[in-house]
C-alpha cells in the first residue's frame, strides 16, 4: 500500500458519530519502516513492516483528540 500514497494527497477519514466526507491531507511519510517482530525478515514478514504516515484534517473541529478513526487511502485500502 505504501506506493499507493504520496505526500500531500488528499485521504477520507470516518469516525462514529462524525459527519460524512471528512478528508485529510498526507503531511508526512516515514523515510524507513518499523518492524512488528519477530525482527527476522521474510516474505512472510512483509506484511508486517509498518511506516508512519501523518495526515491532517482538512477540518480539525470535526475531531477529538485520541479519537479514534477509520482512513480510507486513495487507491480504496483502509487502515
Amino acid at each position: 500500500m505504501l506506493a499507493g500514497i504520496h505526500y500531500g494527497d488528499t485521504v477520507q477519514v470516518s469516525c462514529d458519530g462524525c459527519a460524512a466526507g471528512l478528508t485529510a491531507k498526507v503531511t508526512f511519510i516515514a523515510g524507513s519502516a518499523e518492524y512488528t517482530p519477530p525482527v527476522i525478515y521474510s516474505l512472510e514478514e512483509r506484511a508486517k513492516l509498518v511506516y508512519l504516515i501523518e495526515a491532517h484534517p482538512t477540518d480539525p473541529s470535526a475531531f477529538r483528540v485520541g479519537q479514534p478513526v477509520t482512513v480510507t487511502l486513495p487507491n480504496g485500502a483502509h487502515s
